[in-house]
């Protein structure tokens, strides 16, 4: 007999009543199909209204057991008639209620009870009414404890003996406890219902989620299998569940033919013999041609039959570039499929998303994430990783700035613990020991955290991405003049275009700048171009100088962004391409612009206009962190010695029209107005090439200092070195031939023949047409 005390007076009637139900019935046992039809005649709890929301009403229920067990004459049963299954039940509805904190078991406990045994009369006659387990075990929710709830998920879900290999090749990942170790999933509710909408339909219910690495496709997958164990979904998905199917452990240890095709026949068999399974398969493309020898099919043509039947369903991820490579090339397929488009996240909404998901990284690197610190890590890696998609990049991003932070943290303790060593007083060494782990209880994450990760990724200089990079930039017209020489007018105009880049007033989706240097050889175009990038990235790795006399035929554009498939040298990648990619902060100078073919000028509109530039493999890459600078002496022969009153050093208006008309007449005019300044210079005159000459003779004399010899030059020197006649002509270069040929090699010859050692001074002075060297001379 049962210990009535365990049980409410609701309960008990309900127990009563099943007794009664059973010898109504003429049943000669109570089981536990009596239990779940007594509740359901009592209208008047919670259990009753719950199954009768999930499909189980007391008619129906009845006559569904008179057909499982048939019907008697009535007769006079007792308790003592219950069956072992129905006392279990009861027994363990009171340790059902004793976890939820009560002392006697109600009617929900009982129900609660049943589902848990799985294996009963009643839970049989639940799955024939179509009844719905998973709603049941939702509409539980009076239940206040979790373990209980979990036990019911626990009870109901499909079991490892039944599809064993659905279990080996893959996971049930609406599994509850699977569920709880996701991160929550923010936003997406419009692809959410795509997904549930396909997967309602009649027939080709199988969505394919289609979108570029990293903007959470298998995020929406686990969002939606949650709502699957919440039972908020159609009725037509309730009591179903999502496995993720891994085809890599179905081909490993495939060695003998058959072995793939006989795994995933028996996965798929398994899936339409359960009739609530639906199979994930995340790259979905792979199944094409998986597994397939030679004579055999591969895994897309063993589902193709189930598929066009409506048994099977799938739901399938990959990206835009594979979904057209593979599936869509099979239309047989294809539409047994209906895309879902994922696209990538707008800033703001991926700053919600990681919102949401910033106590999970609080709790795992016991750091401290303010608002404003995901909102750089997202607008960082905007601007800085282009060849990567939100959010996942920028969860990246702040992940590792947590690693950095918690590493801080730790460093700190560690440096300060050693410090405990001096006190010798145990109470104050205990005082001073929890001062230091209350300080360091939890590290904040820093600006500098995020800016440190970029640098690392990127390769640009932190002191480029720091917000005193507006004050450096303060002294860029200064570093240029200095470095390049009478050339202040481009010097202007380049600074001021570099500012505005900065400034963030620029079309974030353009390069950072672009010019066109158009002027007489040796002049400083280069020279220019080279200081820009010593003062803006700090690095010679971050110059990229591409010569374009290389690429005067058609052909040579595959130098570029790679051969096209088919073509020698397809599986090598584009200079281009592949130094922006690595290095996407860089200055880039196309020197001698005028040399390169058409084609290869066309190929550098969509990198003037847009900022990106598509590789041979489809990939893109982005410009938008870079300046270009093109390097042209288009018109060269249009400037004049003189320069203009009133210009300074800039040419004078009629000589920039001469030039820049025969710019346009060489270049087309959508190449020319994708450029944002055409910058004309000048001849240098005398006083520029002093200056320069100067300029050439200091740097021997910084390289004579490093081997000890004090080098001291004359006026007259500097005169001479800059009277060559070759500078009419060749600007400024023949300057450093000049000073190799009259001084270098001479006093070259005096240090290896030991004429002048190291701590002498040698004195160099232009006489009577020649130089002359001298140790005692003394520079007047």
């Amino acid at each position: 007999m049962l210990n009535n005390g365990k049980f409410t007076k609701k309960a008990l009637y309900i127990i009563n009543g099943a007794v009664e139900a059973a010898s109504e019935l003429g049943h000669t046992y109570v089981g536990s199909e009596h239990i779940l039809l007594s509740i359901t005649n009592d209208g008047s709890t919670n259990a009753a209204e719950i199954l009768i929301q999930n499909g189980i009403a007391y008619d129906d229920l009845r006559r569904e057991i008179i057909l499982l067990v048939g019907q008697g004459t009535p007769s006079i049963l007792s308790q003592r008639y219950l069956t072992t299954a129905a006392k279990r039940i009861l027994e363990h509805s009171y340790t059902v209620a004793v976890s939820d904190g009560k002392e006697q078991a109600s009617a929900e406990h009982i129900l609660a009870a049943i589902i848990h045994e799985s294996s009963c009369s009643a839970c049989t006659v639940i799955k024939k009414l179509d009844g719905n387990l998973m709603g049941i075990c939702t509409g539980l929710d009076t239940i206040s404890s979790e373990q209980v709830r979990g036990e019911l998920f626990e009870a109901i879900k499909p079991k490892a003996s039944h599809l064993p290999n659905l279990f080996r090749y893959g996971r049930n990942i609406t599994d509850i406890s699977l569920i709880k170790k996701n991160d929550p999933l923010i936003g997406r509710t419009e692809e959410i219902e795509r997904v549930l909408q396909v997967l309602a339909r009649r027939n080709k219910n199988n969505p394919c989620l289609i979108g570029e690495a990293g903007v959470g496709k298998t995020a929406i997958v686990e969002g939606v299998s949650e709502l699957f164990v919440r039972n908020a979904v159609p009725d037509s998905l309730k009591n179903k569940f999502i496995f993720s199917l891994d085809l890599t452990s179905m081909l490993s240890g495939a060695k003998y033919r058959g072995d793939f095709e006989e795994r995933v026949k028996a996965c798929i068999d398994e899936a339409v013999s359960a009739g609530n399974i639906i199979l994930f398969i995340d790259e979905i493309h792979t199944i094409v041609g998986a597994g397939a020898a030679e004579g055999a099919i591969d895994a897309a043509n063993i589902m193709k039959p189930q598929l066009a039947r409506g048994e099977l369903q799938i739901i399938g991820a990959t990206t835009y570039e594979e979904y057209s490579k593979s599936i869509e090339k099979d239309s047989a397929l294809a539409r047994r499929f209906q895309p879902v488009y994922i696209n990538e996240p707008s800033a703001e909404s991926c700053f919600e998303i990681i919102k949401g998901l910033k106590e999970n990284y609080e709790n795992y690197h016991g750091v401290e994430i303010n608002d404003d610190i995901i909102r750089l890590s997202v607008n960082m890696s905007m601007r800085y990783i282009n060849d990567r998609f939100l959010p996942d990049k920028a969860i990246d991003v702040l992940d590792e700035a947590c690693a950095s932070a918690k590493i801080r943290r730790n460093n700190g303790i560690s440096s300060r613990e050693s410090e405990l060593i001096n006190f010798k007083d145990p109470k104050m060494k205990l005082s001073r020991l929890e001062n230091i782990i209350k300080r360091n209880e939890k590290s904040i994450v820093q600006e500098s955290d995020v800016i440190s990760v970029i640098s690392m990724k990127t390769g640009i200089p932190l002191s480029r991405i720091k917000t005193e990079e507006a004050q450096q930039i303060g002294f860029l017209e200064k570093f240029l003049s200095e470095r390049v020489i009478g050339h202040n007018y481009a010097v202007k105009k380049v600074t001021a275009a570099v500012c505005r880049s900065k400034s963030g007033l620029r079309d974030g989706n353009r390069p950072m700048a672009s010019f066109l240097f158009a002027g007489p050889t040796g002049v400083g175009k280069t020279e220019l171009a080279k200081a820009l990038a010593e003062c803006l990235f700090c690095s010679e790795s971050n110059f990229i100088r591409v010569d374009m006399s290389e690429y005067m035929e058609k052909h040579s554009v595959a130098k570029l962004i790679g051969a096209p498939p088919g073509y020698a040298g397809y599986d090598e990648k584009g200079n281009l391409c592949e130094k922006i990619r690595r290095k996407p902060y860089s200055l880039i100078l196309f020197d001698e612009i005028e040399k390169a073919d058409s084609d290869v000028l066309n190929i550098m509109l969509q990198i003037l206009d847009d900022g990106i530039l598509t590789d041979s493999s489809m990939r893109k890459v982005s410009f938008r962190n870079c300046i270009i600078i093109m390097t042209s002496n288009v018109g060269a022969e249009e400037i004049s010695m003189k320069t203009s009153i009133g210009f300074g050093e800039s040419p004078d208006k009629d000589e920039r029209n001469r030039v820049l008309s025969k710019v346009r007449e060489h270049f087309t005019p959508e190449f020319i107005n994708r450029i944002d300044e055409i910058i004309v210079f000048r001849k240098l005159e005398k006083d520029d090439l002093m200056q320069i000459s100067r300029k050439a003779l200091e740097n021997l004399r910084f390289r004579a200092a490093a081997l000890g010899i004090d080098f001291i030059y004359t006026q007259k020197v500097v005169e001479a070195v800059a009277a060559a006649k070759e500078t009419e002509k060749y600007g400024a270069r023949p300057i450093r031939r000049r000073v190799t040929d009259l001084i270098e090699n001479e006093l070259a010859k005096m240090i290896i023949t030991a004429d002048i050692c190291r701590g002498e001074s040698v004195c160099v002075d232009f006489k009577d047409g020649k130089i002359n060297f001298s140790k005692e001379l003394i520079m007047k």
